[in-house]
């Protein structure tokens, strides 16, 4: 007897281009982690673990909370801040992009639905066209917000 089976309404060409949001996520918070591990430690290879342990249990906001804190910290000639907060800018952008495509619940057609609640505007419901296009630009603008972010590492060692 086949059990059954309760499957998402995603069409399949849209599955590759969510599994790209996901992996270019996963790269992009690898190098935020990074990032938080270079400001404590330096390039110390034998404090990496440490670094790991720091960041292990923290949500993706909480990381650029900490990376930007230690940023200000470790670097408090560069005030008033401006390359910092626009990248801060960029991650909270792309997490917001990723968590509404990840947290949505897919509908027929091209739809997602996605909901909020806050103290300003209570609960609303959002439906959205959504196709495999409109998602494959999302991957690709958390992958240049990885790349923005890996370059402004870099900056740490000029």
């Amino acid at each position: 007897m086949d059990k059954r089976k309760l499957k998402s309404a995603i069409p399949d060409e849209s599955l590759a281009p969510l599994g790209k949001v996901v992996a270019n996520f996963a790269v992009l918070e690898s190098e935020l982690d990074t990032g938080i591990w270079l400001l404590l430690f330096g390039n110390s290879s034998a404090e990496q673990r440490t670094g790991q342990i720091v960041t292990a249990n923290l949500s993706f906001r909480n990381k650029i909370a900490l990376f930007s804190s230690l940023y200000q910290h470790r670097f408090p000639a560069n005030k008033p801040f401006d390359a910092l907060k626009e990248m801060r800018k960029k991650l909270n952008e792309a997490n917001a992009k990723r968590n509404d495509l990840i947290h949505s619940t897919w509908l027929a057609a091209d739809k997602k639905l996605s909901t909020r609640s806050n103290e300003k505007n209570g609960f609303k419901f959002n439906f959205d066209d959504m196709n495999a296009s409109q998602i494959e630009k999302i991957a690709d603008f958390i992958s240049e917000v990885g790349s923005e972010m890996q370059e402004f590492l870099f900056s740490f060692f000029k």
